[in-house]
């Protein structure tokens, strides 16, 4: 008997030493283990919407023709939706955002919010050649898209509750109007912002659970090789950087906007987060001039160092003078060896290591300051003082001075 008291009492050590072990090293796993735990209480999805910055490549309902369907390099990564949708461990990934394939880009175009402004603003009210789906034709393919999903029940009703929609509009609108006057641009924006959130109305008209939407802000577009390459630069047609002032403006414009609707936007419909892209941008440019120059800014920008060799070239078409073995795209276009080091990956598009620094951070930042009340129906009501989405403001990323908003009520 009292060998197995002996035993008993060993067994139970054991276990004690194990709980006691567990409930020591758990509180040390890794930010990113803590970060995915967080996401997976429930199926979650992910609605996108947008330009060639958000587009995967597939497609639920109405692809492109074959002549008109994108194609990615292997080396240009994931787009930031991917990253995000990985991060939040999605169980399903619906993209209707669009964009076109290489072969168009020579011309510089991509999609809308409002192709009907666009038309009116540029070709003075005449129909253009316009292939690409604007934001309103992409609510209306979504539409159609629900519509089969409740007939084919794919979708369940707690993915339901767990759904983000992402929104990134801006990039094309602003490189087609900052060549247009002041007056001319500055109207075409405040419509196309307008617009912009109806279509976030007839999102909420058409779901029954409070919408949670991601929307980054505009990024400055003068900042991209493609600026360079066709305004300002030697063969470019903005000599007097007319354009590049305009340009400026016009993002101020839209971001303010953006800001301005979302406060008042009807809090019933849901939630918007609004990610100060552009700051973010305009910190990788600050931050690796800083190193070059051996600075550092008073926030600490700069004493980190870079992840970046290149920010103002792209990684495709940067090294024309390579040598012969040098890396190439599908279509025979030299690239960079490395472009997880360049911030761009062409003229007008992140980088792959950029694209993830954004999907990544944005569900984080979400993570951290909105998971209990996006998501409450997986813990229970959302109480405390970070529920009060109207007034809760977030600083994500190194930067004190970088702001995203979050505007509504649960």
């Amino acid at each position: 008997m009292m060998r197995f008291f002996s035993r008993f009492t060993a067994i139970v050590a054991v276990c004690m030493c194990s709980v006691l072990y567990l409930a020591y090293i758990l509180p040390s796993l890794s930010v990113k283990h803590e970060l995915k735990n967080v996401w997976s209480k429930s199926p979650r999805r992910l609605i996108v919407f947008g330009d060639s910055w958000s587009d995967n490549g597939e497609y639920p309902i109405d692809p492109p023709s074959k002549d008109l369907m994108p194609s990615r390099e292997d080396a240009q990564g994931k787009v930031w939706t991917e990253w995000l949708c990985k991060s939040i461990s999605c169980s399903h990934h619906d993209n209707f955002a669009r964009s076109l394939p290489d072969s168009w880009m020579v011309g510089y175009k991509g999609a809308v919010v409002d192709s009907r402004i666009l038309n009116s603003t540029i070709n003075k009210g005449k129909a253009a050649e316009e292939p690409l789906a604007d934001l309103k034709t992409q609510v209306q393919q979504w539409i159609r898209f629900e519509k089969k999903q409740y007939m084919s029940s794919r979708i369940r009703e707690t993915e339901k509750k767990g759904t983000i929609f992402t929104v990134w509009f801006s990039l094309w609108d602003l490189w087609y109007y900052s060549n247009k006057t002041q007056a001319e641009a500055s109207k075409a924006i405040e419509e196309t912002v307008d617009t912009l959130f109806e279509q976030l109305d007839i999102l909420a008209k058409h779901w029954d659970e409070s919408i949670k939407v991601v929307m980054p802000e505009a990024i400055d577009p003068t900042f991209l090789p493609g600026w360079l390459a066709t305004r300002t630069g030697p063969n470019g047609n903005d000599k007097n950087a007319d354009d590049q002032r305009n340009a400026v403006l016009l993002v101020q414009q839209w971001n303010a906007a953006l800001d301005n609707k979302a406060s008042g936007w009807d809090t019933e419909k849901g939630e918007l987060y609004i990610y100060n892209t552009n700051e973010w941008l305009l910190d990788q440019v600050r931050e690796q001039q800083l190193v070059v120059g051996d600075m550092a800014d008073h926030n600490g920008l700069g004493q980190a160092g870079s992840p970046w060799d290149n920010v103002q070239a792209g990684c495709v078409g940067s090294n024309e003078k390579g040598h012969a073995g040098s890396p190439q795209t599908k279509q025979g276009v030299l690239r960079c060896a490395d472009p997880d080091k360049y911030l761009f990956w062409d003229d007008m598009h992140l980088g792959p290591e950029a694209m993830k620094m954004i999907g990544e951070g944005i569900a984080k930042d979400i993570a951290e300051n909105r998971g209990d009340a996006w998501f409450a129906h997986e813990k229970g009501k959302c109480d405390g003082p970070e529920c009060d989405s109207a007034t809760a403001k977030v600083s994500p990323g190194a930067n004190p001075t970088k702001r995203s908003g979050y505007y509504g009520n649960e």
